[in-house]
């Protein structure tokens, strides 16, 4: 490293644009979860091919945004709460991932049953993009109001998860119980991340004011 860099690197402040890094990604994020729906629920083979693509470009927006955090000199907020913020939208598309591939192994196409469940997913991951893209704003009291819907969507997500179980468990066919209670149960993984990025986005919101 040349006098010039290290001179940029430790002597001039570099700040990072966490508004700009965590909506990038948090759309990246939302829309693998669009395409998780159009694949298992409209039965879209195009919604199914572009989840791989997805899984690559949040997994690149992963490693940058977390590049920018370790080489920013200046953080907004404490960059812990930026690290959580940038894990847990990627664990969100690591949980999309490990459901696609469990369904890949089951040799499923379409859950139409769930479809409820999965228009839960849809409606909090959609929120949980529209808290980061909002996060400029300065009335951070709504999207504290937007933080716990997206809660209360993953409650419901719940509820529905328990309703799915109680009808699996009179289901005779035991494989078919297996296969399909390791689906639900991969839902609602995908839910509680959602819901733990949504905790993470408060944090935000409160430290920014």
């Amino acid at each position: 490293m040349n006098i010039k860099s290290l001179f940029k690197k430790y002597i001039v402040p570099h700040e990072i644009n966490i508004v700009d890094m965590l909506q990038e990604q948090s759309v990246a994020t939302h829309k693998m979860i669009e395409d998780l729906y159009a694949c298992f629920i409209k039965e879209n083979e195009s919604g199914c091919d572009a989840i791989r693509e997805d899984q690559h470009q949040t997994q690149l927006l992963k490693e940058k945004n977390m590049n920018q955090l370790l080489n920013a000199f200046i953080t907004p907020i404490d960059r812990e709460s930026i690290y959580r913020a940038i894990t847990q939208l990627n664990e969100i598309s690591i949980s999309v991932k490990h459901f696609v591939s469990e369904i890949k192994a089951y040799k499923i196409h379409g859950l139409i049953e769930y479809k409820e469940i999965f228009h839960l997913i849809y409606k909090a991951s959609k929120k949980l993009k529209d808290g980061f893209e909002a996060l400029d704003n300065e009335n951070h009291a709504e999207l504290s109001q937007l933080s716990q819907k997206i809660r209360n969507l993953t409650d419901e997500i719940s509820e529905e998860y328990i309703n799915q179980m109680v009808k699996l468990s009179h289901e005779k066919d035991i494989q078919k119980m297996f296969k399909y209670k390791e689906i639900l149960s991969q839902l609602k993984d995908i839910a509680f991340k959602i819901h733990t990025a949504a905790n993470t986005l408060q944090d935000i919101i409160v430290k920014m004011d």
